[in-house]
Formats: C-alpha cells, structure tokens, sequence
C-alpha cells in the first residue's frame, strides 16, 4: 500500500505522531521504536539491542518482555491503517518492509521525487514539524545520541520539500496555499532570509504589503535582539520595493505608528 499520490502519509512522525487518521499508541516509546525503523529502514534490527537501548536500566529479560508489548501494540496500530506485511517481527529481529512501507510515512514524502501532489491536498505539509515532537526518553542514551542527527536530517528534507511544494503552489496561482507554506518554512527556520523574502514577496503580490513589511520588522527585531546583525541587503532592499510601490503601507520601523511614510522617510528607517 502506498500514500503516493495525492493522499496524506499514513503514518506521521513529524510534529504531532499519529498512524492512520486518528490512531495512538499506548507505549510512548513505541513512536520512538517506530521513528528509529523508519530512519534505519534498510536495516534488520535485532531485538536484544533494540530492548537494550529503549531499557538499558532494566536486567535483559524485563527490555525484551517491554519491547514484547510494545511492538504488539505498534503491529496493531499498523494493521489497522495499512494492512499486514509492513512491520515485520520474528523471535529475534524486527524490521520495517522497505517495499510496504513506502510511502506510508510522512518522512517518505519529503524526497525531491515524491510527487507535489502528495504534500498539498491535505496541507499535512503546514503542520509538519521537528521528527517525534515533544517526545523525551529519559536515561536512554543511546537512543537520545541518535534522535538530533536524525532531526537535523529530517528537518533539511522537510524544509526542501516545503519549498518545492510552495514554489508549485505559487506557480500555479495558489497564492493562499504558498502563503501557508511560506509561513511554515519561517516558523522552522526564522533566520534563513531567503525564506523570508520568499513569503514578503507572496503577500505583496497577494496585495498584503502590510503583512509583508510585519515579515520585515519581526526578522528586524529578532536579528537585532538575538545576533545583534542587520537583516541582508537584499532583504532591505525588498522591504524598500515593497514600500515604495504601495504609499499607504505601514511604516517599516516601530508598532504602534499608522502614518504613511513617503520615500525619503522610508529609505531613513531603513537605514536607522
């Protein structure tokens, strides 16, 4: 079975977990038994380790009698979205199917080759966010070493794909849908610039200039009060464009004013 294409991913991992449209897992550390599969998929993972390294402070027959539970809650939920044949279990290894779980996670759906059509419909793509959000293991070592390589190489995917998915967007004149997805890729990563612009430039040309020039000030005051820098030249020189073209835009330093500036008082903020 495949999400491809134009149906959201079955299985998510990236912000709020959850498997098929309302499934739950009883185990917490089931999602991160799951998230850890999907990451090392092509791998057969045996099951001494993976009960060490979700219960290294319990003797060796309590991790695996845990694991035991686990994974037949996690083969439920599975079953129940997918069908059989995706988690494949025998008495001394655990592994995902590459072939049937294709496609089936969100993480599957960030490649440059997954289809566009895949990420828009249900807009899973604006709520995605960091790999097992808000997840925590305490006293596992092992596996809390692994979980920020694996969010650091999630997130790159994620923030590439939200790119192409709001480029397609725009392209095609779906200027609410792009705006969304802009909007996300700034709340992931506020100080990568280009991705400001980005979003500056569509809600000028959705004939939002104020919006665009709140981008501006927020990206102003943060850069400012967290690495002491100004914003890049082309991005001042955006919020100039978008000023000048549209006089009745509010003014680009400061809340709290409504007067209009003209030009010359425009390029002075900016500069201040």
């Amino acid at each position: 079975m495949s999400a491809w294409p134009g149906d959201a991913p079955l299985i998510r991992l990236l912000g709020d977990c959850r498997i098929g449209s309302a499934g739950r897992l009883l185990y917490r550390k089931g999602w991160a038994l799951l998230a850890y599969l999907a990451i090392e998929r092509p791998r057969v993972h045996r099951r001494s380790r993976i009960a060490a390294m979700l219960w290294p402070d319990l003797p060796h027959a309590a991790a695996l009698t845990n694991l035991r539970q686990v994974l037949a809650d996690l083969n439920r939920a599975i079953v129940a979205a997918a069908g059989e044949g995706v988690l494949l279990i025998d008495r001394e290894t655990v592994r995902l199917c590459p072939d049937a779980s294709q496609g089936l996670f969100d993480i599957d759906l960030l490649e440059p080759g997954a289809p566009v059509a895949a990420m828009r419909p249900q807009g899973w793509l604006e709520d995605a966010g960091e790999l097992l959000e808000g997840v925590v293991l305490e006293q596992c070592d092992e596996f809390n070493e692994w979980l920020p390589g694996a969010r650091t190489w999630t997130m790159q995917r994620l923030l590439k794909a939200l790119e192409r998915a709001r480029e397609a967007a725009a392209a095609d004149g779906s200027l609410d849908v792009a705006v969304n997805l802009a909007r996300r890729q700034v709340m992931l990563d506020p100080w990568d610039e280009a991705q400001q612009r980005s979003l500056m430039r569509l809600y000028a040309r959705r004939g939002e200039p104020d919006l665009a020039l709140d981008c501006y000030r927020v990206l102003e005051r943060g850069l400012e009060q967290e690495l002491a820098v100004e914003p890049q030249m082309a991005t001042r020189t955006l919020a100039m464009e978008i000023a000048q073209r549209h006089a009745h835009a509010a003014p680009l330093r400061g809340y709290g004013r409504t007067r209009p500036l003209h030009a010359a008082a425009q390029g002075r903020a900016l500069r201040a």
